[in-house]
């Protein structure tokens, strides 16, 4: 074997190994991204693989003990937005929308347990992502995330920004009197 077959064998031999570690990363990092509603949709063909989950804390259901770090909590679905309120909000003309009624005891809630750190913005009815396996009708959650709840508004910002900000001609006749220095 020559010198240069040696070195195109060594080499193979290393991006293949190296294709294999990433490759085995992936599959093993890697997570499907649901809701609750899409998990509820096909709950059995879930079991035992690795999700990603995002919902709601259901209010009352949170159990924390802080000397063994364990979280109990009921994870439901994140209601969609009302729309027509933001608008009329904004001082929009809102749109006649039918809304259906909300029945609680027929929305879909997965219990989650989770060992670990309690983030500082969890609480109830707060928007969260965990990630984890669901087995046996629970959700073990290896990491929980919680979502900020505050908002960006831009609009308002704005508005009041351009209130105080002089207009162009005003700027230009401030720099015209003013007095030179020679």
């Amino acid at each position: 074997m020559s010198r240069k077959q040696k070195f195109l064998f060594g080499a193979s031999i290393i991006v293949l190994a190296v294709a294999t570690l990433i490759y085995s990363a992936v599959r093993e990092t890697s997570a499907y991204f649901i809701t609750v509603e899409e998990y509820a949709t096909s709950a059995h063909a879930h079991d035992g693989k690795q999700l990603r989950l995002a919902g709601r804390v259901s209010d009352g259901s949170v159990k924390w003990d802080p000397k063994t770090l364990d979280l109990e909590f009921l994870i439901r679905p994140i209601p969609p937005k009302d729309a027509a309120k933001h608008l009329a909000a904004d001082g929009g003309e809102a749109p006649v929308v039918a809304v259906a009624a909300v029945d609680e005891a027929n929305v879909v809630k997965l219990p989650v347990r989770y060992n670990g750190i309690l983030p500082d913005m969890f609480a109830a009815d707060r928007d969260v992502i965990v990630e984890g396996k669901v087995e046996g009708g629970v959700f073990h959650a290896k990491t929980l995330l919680t979502t900020c709840p505050s908002k960006y508004e831009p609009d308002k910002y704005e508005s009041e920004a351009a209130a105080e900000e002089p207009a162009q001609g005003d700027q230009r006749a401030a720099l015209d009197s003013a007095p030179r220095i020679p």
